[in-house]
């Protein structure tokens, strides 16, 4: 590996033709064919090819599906099909059934998995529920082949193994991941070792190894060996699905084999390139698809790094296999850590020793598995390979377990700018070059201060900025629940977080955020703050705000740990409140006309925005203007809603401003019984009744 390698005109010209897909990709991401009818539609007849092998889903199982007729009449998009059952109907069948049709859902939580957008990306442009499918069509003889492999497989697991081993061996021979536990499948995430759950590249690569291996201990040649590890390497691709990385990774071994059988120097590094190349004239659209980028990242790491490094690291014996593992792991996955944070929002601290051991491990799981299903049927023969397996999967999966139970095993992170990322990977060049530079050369200090000098250039710009206050508030809802999460001068605050704990800590960490500056519920409702326990487990929440009342067990419970934890609560009456650098208060909310100690419900201002109807509505509140024309928006169920405006920046009601306590803040005295408590006082601001039996604090 030299750096003349990157002024090859193979590379350049992948550079360029990058660039113009990145400049121009408004011409490359057009939405796929649309429909010639409005959406839902009921009792659709459609025709069309079966392109993915079908996998559980709720209520049933689903597929995706290439459409050749519509009505009758021919048309070409994708849809994403949901039956019962798909029956005997599997990858490459031409089915034809009746439907309904609807749109597929966005993004339900700010920053959440935008359904409709990512099946856009793959060409789909709507989802289709059936109850029965036809079959009027078969493939050819080796999808036919490659079908009985992968269900012969998936069979021979359930059989022989524990539903738990059964799951993650398909997922690691197969990449079928769907019926492995949420747990265990969280548990592979944060011990850093979820790749292996997916077929890819290193699916591919041990189906080469292997073959080529068995085929020159039997002395078949280098070309005839090389030729046969690529054939049934193709095979296996079609049992494993035919999935993009599959595609991705076969292309990269296969053209890096090519060069290697042709005695090409430097074929791994051109290889590569050719077949990255090769993947974008063929699929534009790969370029922005994560596993496509994570897919050639770690390829370009191992690529460049084993080689550059390899005269560096003398060491021998038990000791140099060690750091051959650890020098694999660590090249693999440098260039990848800023898109787990930018995709994912959280890296595993582990995952460079962990996959030390369970890359290998699945290697010897790949294998088992294979045996497993060529073995199939065989009496005492599969029964005691199959208990072995289940040995080695029980150990494997110990394993995962133990990684990610390790402290700090794996750390949610914020989604870093476009200057972050390019930074770390500045670094990541410098590193992985460092040998070619030279350790005293002044180039290689000048390329890693420019990293980091990238890494910290948007936090100094905003520590330097004194432009306008921004707000940027962001309503979703689900049939129960509504909740807003802003962004605004003082920090970031969510109101009502009744959904799920994880989604609402994803959508605070794609915003650009490690904690949340304040929680605030509308009522004591359990709908405002089932997810607010599992959000704390994730991020860090500073304060808790919430109406006065008696609070439910559940939720007594929560904010006994999270005060433990270091969280603020406060119980809040109608009134300003006090946040650092921040004015908030509360007023009576719904049909509420003062204290009732029944589902009291509160509307809130968060600096110079105004939250009602539950969080089901929001709009700006601004004193001194129209707040450059933003008006109140509202709540939709299964959708995000954004409201964005800016203020001068000396600030206009409700900026900036150091705000303690405007009034008197009150709790309660003694037992709350009916409404003999509930007498009229002159408090202003505090609405049209409150207590009388109350105490003034501090």
């Amino acid at each position: 590996m030299l750096f003349s390698y990157y002024r090859r005109p193979m590379f350049l010209l992948l550079i360029l033709y990058a660039g113009g897909l990145f400049v121009f990709r408004g011409l490359f991401l057009k939405p796929p064919p649309a429909l010639p009818f409005a959406l839902p539609r009921s009792g659709v007849l459609v025709e069309g090819r079966v392109s993915g092998y079908p996998s559980a889903a709720p209520g049933g199982q689903r597929f995706s599906l290439e459409t050749s007729k519509i009505y009758g009449r021919p048309l070409k998009t994708g849809l994403m099909v949901y039956v019962r059952s798909a029956g005997a109907a599997s990858y490459g069948d031409i089915v034809s059934f009746l439907a309904d049709m609807e749109t597929p859902q966005g993004a339900s939580v700010p920053g959440g998995l935008d359904w409709a957008g990512y099946l856009a990306r793959r060409g789909i442009a709507a989802q289709a529920r059936a109850a029965e499918i036809e079959i009027i069509g078969g493939p050819g003889p080796v999808i036919r082949l490659a079908r009985y492999f992968r269900y012969s497989a998936l069979a021979s697991f359930e059989a022989g193994l524990s539903p738990e081993a059964a799951s993650v061996l398909a997922g690691v021979v197969l990449g079928e991941k769907k019926s492995v536990p949420p747990g265990l499948k969280a548990a592979f995430q944060d011990s850093g070792a979820m790749h292996l759950l997916v077929a890819s590249g290193s699916n591919v690569g041990f189906m080469v190894a292997v073959v080529y291996f068995l085929c020159s201990r039997l002395r078949l040649g280098r070309r005839f060996s090389g030729g046969a590890a690529l054939v049934l390497a193709g095979f296996y691709v079609l049992a494993a699905g035919f999935d993009a990385p599959l595609v991705r990774a076969y292309f990269m071994y296969a053209a890096g084999l090519c060069a290697w059988l042709l005695s090409r120097e430097a074929g791994a590094f051109h290889a590569l390139t050719a077949a990255a190349l090769a993947i974008l004239l063929f699929s534009p659209r790969s370029l922005f698809d994560a596993g496509f980028q994570m897919s050639f990242l770690a390829a370009y790491g191992l690529t460049v790094g084993l080689p550059v490094w390899r005269g560096c690291l003398k060491v021998r014996g038990w000791g140099a296999k060690a750091l051959g593992l650890l020098t694999v792991s660590f090249f693999a996955q440098l260039c990848l850590y800023p898109l787990l944070a930018l995709y994912f929002h959280k890296i595993s601290l582990v995952s460079l020793l962990s996959n030390m051991a369970l890359v290998p491990a699945s290697g010897l799981a790949m294998a088992l598995g294979f045996l497993m299903a060529f073995l199939y049927g065989t009496g005492f023969i599969f029964k005691g390979l199959a208990y072995i397996t289940g040995v080695f999967m029980g150990v494997f999966i110990g394993g995962v377990r133990f990684f990610a139970a390790l402290p700090f095993s794996s750390v949610s992170v914020a989604k870093p700018s476009a200057w972050f990322i390019a930074g770390i990977f500045v670094l990541a060049f410098s590193l992985l070059h460092a040998p070619l530079f030279g350790f005293r050369s002044r180039r290689l200090y000048l390329a890693a201060a420019l990293g980091l000098g990238l890494t910290a250039y948007r936090p100094m710009a905003e520590l330097s900025a004194s432009g306008a206050l921004r707000y940027r508030a962001v309503l979703f809802a689900d049939s129960n629940t509504s909740a807003v999460l802003l962004s605004a001068p003082g920090g970031v605050f969510l109101v009502n977080p009744g959904m799920s704990g994880k989604k609402l800590a994803d959508s605070v960490l794609a915003g650009g955020f490690r904690s949340v500056d304040g929680i605030f519920l509308t009522s004591l409702e359990r709908k405002n703050y089932s997810g607010l326990a599992e959000l704390a487990g994730f991020l860090t929440v500073k304060n808790v705000f919430l109406p006065y009342g008696p609070d439910p067990g559940e939720l007594g419970r929560i904010l006994s740990g999270l005060e433990k934890a270091g969280t603020r609560i406060h119980k809040t009456w109608p009134g300003e409140l006090f946040l650092p650098g921040l004015k908030a208060s509360a007023a009576w909310g719904g049909d509420s006309a003062g204290y009732s100690g029944r589902k009291d419900i509160l509307d809130w201002e968060i600096g110079a925005l105004k939250i009602k109807k539950e969080g089901a509505s929001a709009e700006p509140a601004c004193v001194c203007g129209p707040c450059g024309g933003a008006g109140p928006v509202s709540a939709q169920k299964g959708k995000t809603v954004a409201l964005e405006f800016e203020l001068p920046s000396g600030g206009c009601g409700g900026g900036l401003s150091d705000v303690r306590v405007s009034g008197p803040q009150f709790r309660f005295v003694g037992p709350l019984v009916g409404h003999n408590f509930m007498q009229p006082c002159a408090l202003p601001g505090y609405g049209k009744s409150c207590f009388k039996k109350l105490v003034e604090l501090g």
